[in-house]
């Protein structure tokens, strides 16, 4: 019971983490292609990395309940 809930709260939080990944990815994809306002660029490179850094630590996160989920399995 609690490890089934462990695996269903790791997988989400993975997937949000590589969604938040996903979403810097295509933010720099813009910006490289120059469709960021140059005012705006550095909120932009900003909000990116302060995205990055979350989704990183949230996968992480997410992966390391999940792990300790299938270890209680």
């Amino acid at each position: 019971m609690v490890a089934n809930i462990l695996i269903s709260v790791g997988l989400v939080m993975t997937f949000a983490g590589l969604y938040g990944v996903y979403w810097c990815i295509r933010l720099a994809q813009k910006v490289k292609a120059g469709e960021v306002p140059e005012d705006k660029l550095g909120e932009a490179l900003t909000r990116m990395s302060a995205v990055n850094m979350a989704a990183m630590g949230g996968a992480m996160l997410g992966l390391a309940i999940l792990l300790v989920g299938l270890i209680l399995d």
